[in-house]
C-alpha cells in the first residue's frame, strides 16, 4: 500500500525491516530523536497531539509522565494513539507510528534502571536545561505510558 511518493506502509507484526531504507532511517530516528509527538484522542472525539520524551525499547515506546495529565487519562481510557517523529525540513525523514497504549504498572525509576546511563546521555542538555537530576525527574514523570505500534508509516 503507498500512501506518498517513496512511502513505505508496514502493518506485520515484524514492523520494522532494517533492509528497507525508510524502515532503517526510522529505527535511526527513534533511536536519536529527542522529542516525539504523542497524539491521543479525548472522550469528545478531539485530538490531544503533545510533544514528549520518549525511550524506544525492545519495539516498544516509552513516555515518561506525570500521572494527572490528559494523554494518562486518555490511555487509561482506551484511546487510539498516533506518535510521530519531526520529518525534516522538506518534510521527508517522517516516521508516523498507529499503535496501542497502555499504563505500566512499573513506575518510571524501576524502567530506567535498565537503560538509565543511555537515557541520561540522549537527555544530558534536556535534563540540565529542566533543572532537575534524573532521579527527579523519573519520580516527577513517574507514570510510564507503554506504546505498542502496529502500523508504521515512513518515508
Amino acid at each position: 500500500m503507498s500512501v506518498a511518493a517513496g512511502s513505505v506502509v508496514a502493518m506485520t507484526t515484524e514492523l520494522f525491516d532494517p533492509s528497507v531504507p525508510a524502515h532503517a532511517k526510522a529505527l535511526e530516528k527513534l533511536e536519536r530523536d529527542l522529542i516525539v509527538w504523542f497524539t491521543t484522542v479525548r472522550a469528545n472525539g478531539e485530538p490531544h497531539a503533545v510533544p514528549v520524551w520518549f525511550w524506544w525499547h525492545e519495539g516498544r515506546l516509552l513516555v515518561f509522565s506525570e500521572p494527572t495529565t490528559a494523554k494518562v487519562a486518555h490511555v487509561r481510557r482506551g484511546s487510539p494513539v498516533l506518535v510521530h517523529l519531526q520529518g525534516d525540513r522538506f518534510g521527508e525523514e517522517v516516521v508516523v507510528m498507529n499503535g496501542r497504549a497502555e499504563i505500566s504498572e512499573r513506575p518510571a525509576a524501576e524502567w530506567l534502571a535498565a537503560f538509565r546511563d543511555a537515557y541520561e546521555a540522549k537527555y544530558a542538555d534536556a535534563i540540565r536545561d529542566y533543572g532537575m537530576g534524573l532521579d527527579d525527574i523519573a519520580a516527577k514523570f513517574d507514570t510510564v505510558i507503554v506504546f505498542t505500534p502496529d502500523r508504521l508509516m515512513a518515508w
